[in-house]
């Protein structure tokens, strides 16, 4: 997993790499703008011509040392300056008179070009952008010009992902070191079109002691434990499915299918008997166990329990005094459990089964669900999704997923920022889809954590093989499931 920092550590760690580490600043900045430069060399021609807008702070430097590498490349450069140069950092002085020097040209007003090298404000910015910044910032977007974000888009706080006010709005930031929160989280994210999160040269000791956050890579797929060659179907995990109701049998389908395709060996389905006859020949690999709601009878539950070593509870479910009965007795359990949908607006509902929930739970809220859970806003929730997240886990002690356009995945001891997926995925089910791969993950052996951090990273990587395939307009739940083969394939 790679670390995710804020704009405010990513401060102390550049701090640390120079003045502990001894790597100077304008080393790293010649390694920053080598990397922004590298990137519009290997997309653009020179025939075009850059224009390099700058302020004076550290961020400006990186801009001018990215003019001077490509001016020296072939390309027609010139150079637009806001503020004071002469209260310029040192960096931002060497640069502009290494500029001078080789006879780059300044301009003193916005010239529009073909390319725009945005180097306005880096991650220290903690204000709302005005008066001339806003104005430049908004000729920058009107323009026809193709832009990279130097760090990340003028305009965007490092720490939230918030607009403070105006922001660039960038085919490609090159961001230094590792991601930002502010280039990962939205609305900040949609700003930065492509992310490069390029190796300037911060040593792994730099980012020791900042929070934990992270996001997951492929390599981490290999956390997944391999399936020995000497197995059965009971090797690979009974997974419980508890979802559906009189209405709705689709959510039970799409979870039960996913956990199959995430390698689970036996799936069993506990739903309403009106459910029956559909999910068997929809999912004939599938168990299908049902009970009457107007006569329940908790002995299936219990035995269903104890025939499974995971349990996945609330797609399509319903709410009602039966329901808090069978989350009730699932939580009682202790065993691994994935909540999701109305097993949570359940829990919502009844302190007592809040009281239940336990360490080994998987709860998977989207916004809605979260507000009803910790009765906060939405709007709160999207301003604080991290720390939301985290007040979930503490409070309930579980691990909890909060999905959003970046999903959060809050632990114990760290925080996880989803970076796959896309908004075709924003149908009816994949949400069950998530809840089915969750459970499937844990029943081929994968350790909780890791499931947890896991699932959501397959969920969007399944859609966005699918976006591929197929687009995202029309994109269905069953066709993520569908692109989950070639994951594990």
């Amino acid at each position: 997993m790679k670390k995710i920092v804020s704009g405010t550590d990513m401060k102390k760690a550049d701090d640390y790499t120079i003045h502990q580490i001894g790597i100077p600043s304008l080393v790293l900045m010649e390694r920053a703008a080598k990397s922004v430069a590298d990137r519009i060399l290997s997309q653009q021609t020179k025939d075009q011509t850059v224009l390099i807008a700058a302020s004076t702070g550290n961020n400006g430097a990186d801009g001018l040392a990215v003019g001077r590498m490509l001016h020296l490349a072939g390309f027609d450069v010139h150079l637009y300056v806001l503020g004071s140069e002469e209260k310029g950092s040192q960096e931002f002085q060497t640069q502009l008179y290494i500029c001078r020097k080789l006879g780059i040209l300044e301009t003193e007003a916005f010239e529009e070009r073909d390319i725009v090298v945005d180097a306005i404000f880096g991650v220290g910015l903690s204000r709302d952008v005005e008066g001339v910044y806003a104005q430049v910032i908004r000729q920058i977007n009107e323009a026809k010009n193709t832009v990279y974000a130097v760090d990340i888009p003028s305009g965007i706080d490092a720490d939230t992902g918030k607009v403070r006010g105006i922001a660039v709005i960038a085919e490609e930031t090159v961001t230094f070191g590792v991601h930002k929160i502010g280039t990962v989280l939205y609305p900040g994210a949609e700003y930065c079109g492509r992310i490069t999160a390029a190796d300037i040269g911060f040593p792994p000791a730099a980012y020791q002691s900042l929070p934990e956050i992270y996001h997951v890579e492929k390599t981490d797929l290999g956390r997944i434990p391999k399936r020995p060659n000497y197995s059965n179907k009971g090797t690979f995990g009974k997974i419980l499915v508890i979802a559906g109701s009189r209405d709705i049998s689709g959510a039970a389908y799409l979870c039960a299918k996913a956990a199959f395709r995430c390698g689970a060996g036996l799936v069993r389905i506990l739903t309403t008997k009106e459910n029956r006859e559909v999910l068997q020949r929809l999912l004939p690999e599938a168990i299908v166990n049902v009970y009457d709601y107007e006569n329940f009878d908790e002995k299936i539950l219990r035995a269903s329990l104890a025939w499974c070593n995971v349990a996945a509870i609330g797609p399509g479910f319903g709410t009602g005094d039966v329901q808090k009965k069978m989350i009730q007795e699932v939580l009682q359990a202790k065993l691994p459990t994935v909540v999701d949908a109305d097993g949570l607006n359940n829990i919502a509902e009844e302190k007592t089964l809040k009281e239940k929930l336990h360490k080994d739970v998987i709860i998977t809220p989207h916004l809605g669900e979260m507000s009803r859970l910790i009765d906060t806003d939405i709007k709160t929730l999207q301003e604080t999704l991290l720390q939301s997240a985290k007040k979930a886990c503490t409070e309930f002690d579980c691990i909890c997923i909060l999905k959003d356009a970046r999903t959060v995945i809050a632990q114990k001891d760290s925080v996880c920022i989803n970076l796959t997926g896309n908004h075709g995925m924003a149908s009816a089910g994949s949400g069950d889809v998530l809840t089915g791969i969750l459970a499937g993950l844990i029943g081929v052996g994968t350790k909780q954590t890791d499931a947890a951090v896991l699932g959501p990273y397959i969920h969007g990587l399944a859609g966005d093989i699918a976006a591929e395939k197929q687009g995202k307009t029309g994109m269905m739940a069953e066709d993520i499931i569908d692109a989950l083969k070639y994951i594990f394939q």
